[in-house]
């Protein structure tokens, strides 16, 4: 549980950028595509390409970490693994976005080869479901997780803005965090307009969410645009990880690149305390 600092998280895109981010001292690199959303699904081939060239840098490096960093996988939606969304009954709202079986089955081939620690499915657009019972969108949630073998730690994910991402309330995903054993809540924004975490959940919401999961050791992690400027207010409540990209990207934009310089002058903050 909580080690007196949290450790970093850094979305990258590529391989390029995930070797940025671990020379920068990143705790975690999380592969997903920004352009796609809050966990947008990278490609097959970037996700290949980012473990591979993760190996090869930790048998190269001049200073050899101890252990190899653990890699993140965001999968994109629960809804965009239905069939025609069939997982919910054809009442998804929006249409069907989903994906075609061969894209589904090539990384769930290419998950079991390459064991990543932490997979994070989004549970946005289900909120129509979820009126007609809890239980269903959880067992949809779980329906998708079990097509991957293999001892992943499961991420539960909250979305702090929850009512326009028509997602279950963050109270909600946390109860299903603890029944579906889930290893962390990530409490994440899912419209990227330029709004922070904090915009949408007040740090005394955070703060009652952070004493549930530490009563439970549940780890919590927080994004959602954290920047610097956030810290002396995020890192009081303990978070066991903070998740960022923009921050560490230049010009402070998702869709630029990640910066060797900015992932070490976040971490060199963590460690200071904000």
């Amino acid at each position: 549980m909580f080690s007196g600092i949290p450790r970093l998280l850094v979305s990258v895109r590529n391989a390029d950028e995930a070797l940025m981010a671990a020379r920068g001292g990143a705790d975690i690199i999380d592969v997903k595509e920004p352009s796609k959303g809050s966990l947008g699904r990278a490609s097959l081939e970037n996700l290949l390409a980012i473990a591979d060239a993760l190996k090869q840098q930790q048998q190269h490096a001049d200073r050899v970490r101890t252990e190899p960093v653990p890699l993140s996988v965001a999968l994109g939606e629960v809804q965009e693994w239905s069939e025609s969304s069939s997982l919910f009954g054809g009442d998804f709202r929006g249409g069907s976005t989903s994906l075609s079986s061969d894209a589904n089955d090539g990384i769930c081939r290419a998950i079991s080869e390459l064991q990543p620690t932490y997979m994070k499915l989004g549970l946005s657009q289900i909120v129509a479901v979820s009126r007609q019972g809890v239980d269903r969108w959880r067992n949809s949630w779980i329906d998708v997780r079990c097509r991957f073998s293999g001892n992943h730690e499961w991420v539960a994910v909250a979305y702090a803005d929850y009512q326009r991402a028509e997602a279950p309330t963050p109270d909600d995903v946390l109860e299903a965090a603890l029944e579906t054993n889930c290893s962390v809540l990530l409490i994440d924004t899912f419209v990227k307009d330029g709004t922070n975490l904090l915009d949408w959940l007040p740090v005394e919401e955070i703060t009652s969410l952070r004493k549930t999961t530490a009563a439970h050791g549940l780890q919590l992690a927080l994004a959602g645009r954290v920047t610097l400027m956030d810290l002396p207010l995020l890192l009081p409540l303990q978070p066991d990880i903070i998740a960022v990209r923009g921050a560490v990207c230049e010009s402070g934009e998702r869709t630029a690149e990640v910066s060797e310089t900015l992932v070490a002058e976040f971490i060199e903050r963590l460690a200071a305390g904000g």
